[in-house]
């Protein structure tokens, strides 16, 4: 029986070895990942849910690659008891330390030379005469989702995560965003074309706008509930709470179910981190609000590391498990909410 989604408890996993997801999938190392997710379940016993990070590069590299190690790491997880909700697209993109993913370029036409021609309108990726990024995207949503479509390995597609990351999120106006939206939409219809018996969803900026213009592609609501400042900062801490409210009163008004597909923001110091733990996931338990932290393990990716082994970000770090296999300081929190 699937899991409903407030009683995901889970991790975001990137393994240790690579910087990007290009470079996590092109030298994937199957030994590691599971020694890394083995380790997971360890130190959280009630680990049920991992949202694992795909690349579509390198399925476009080596597709038989790619797909071979896709269905053994849902092996890994599934020998543990871990349901996988993969992230099939990364719309985040970060100059810092860059994981990789789609850019406006790809689904905007034009968008460099400032016009925003209509491009995601055939719903048919097998077509030959459709645009050549279209059919790279609908060759890869057709092999990838379509051999797993009633797995039950699976608990969820996320089909994007973090879309509308720009200012034009805000402008009603917005010819990109209009593209973006299509894009989405695009994406949806052709994973709902084959038939998934795994819900659908879109993982959200913490935004009211994003969820809205998600809401009508989406089976559940996903949303990235970070808080980010002082905890002694009732003011703050208290416009934090009211935007979850609103999150759940979106869900609740649409008739879907909520989940926190990334949440707990990052510090260097363990025991502030340990404190955003308390903190954040008190605050979701208290809305019986299923999440999925960030992030189970020490990686090379964007903020999951120190500077010791690359560029460190804003957000710092945000792993739970050290490079050498111990748990941080405090971070076994998050069984108390487990």
């Amino acid at each position: 029986m699937a899991l409903e989604a407030r009683d995901y408890r889970g991790f975001n996993y990137s393994g240790s070895w690579g910087t990007s997801g290009l470079d996590l999938w092109q030298h994937h190392d199957h030994g590691l990942m599971a020694t890394e997710v083995a380790r997971g379940k360890r130190y959280f016993p009630q680990w049920n849910v991992a949202r694992w990070w795909l690349s579509y590069e390198a399925f476009q590299r080596d597709p038989g690659r790619f797909l071979a190690n896709f269905d053994a790491g849902l092996g890994v997880f599934a020998q543990h008891g871990i349901e996988v909700m993969p992230v099939v697209f990364n719309r985040w993109r970060d100059p810092t330390c860059d994981f990789g993913g789609v850019s406006l370029e790809h689904i905007v036409p034009g968008y460099r030379h400032g016009n925003t021609p209509d491009m995601w309108t055939d719903p048919d990726p097998s077509r030959v005469d459709v645009p050549r990024v279209q059919m790279l995207f609908g060759r890869y949503l057709t092999r990838v989702v379509g051999a797993h479509v009633d797995d039950p390995r699976i608990v969820a597609w996320d089909i994007c995560n973090e879309p509308f990351s720009g200012p034009y999120l805000k402008d009603d106006d917005s010819e990109v965003r209009a593209a973006e939206v299509r894009w989405l939409t695009w994406c949806h219809d052709v994973i709902r074309s084959l038939a998934p018996t795994q819900p659908l969803t879109i993982s959200n900026l913490f935004t009211p706008i994003s969820m809205r213009l998600t809401e009508a592609i989406s089976d559940v609501i996903s949303v990235h509930a970070y808080y980010r400042g002082d905890l002694t900062d009732r003011e703050r801490t208290a416009a934090w709470e009211d935007r979850l409210d609103e999150a759940v009163s979106l869900a609740k008004d649409s008739g879907k179910d909520l989940v926190v597909t990334e949440t707990i923001w990052g510090a260097t110091d363990d025991a502030v981190r340990s404190a955003l733990i308390e903190y954040t996931l008190g605050q979701l338990q208290a809305r019986d609000i299923g999440f999925i932290v960030h992030a189970l393990h020490h990686s090379l990716v964007a903020d999951l590391h120190g500077p010791e082994y690359g560029p460190v970000g804003e957000p710092e770090t945000m792993h739970f498990i050290n490079p050498d296999g111990s748990l941080r300081r405090g971070h076994d929190a998050f069984n108390r909410f487990a």
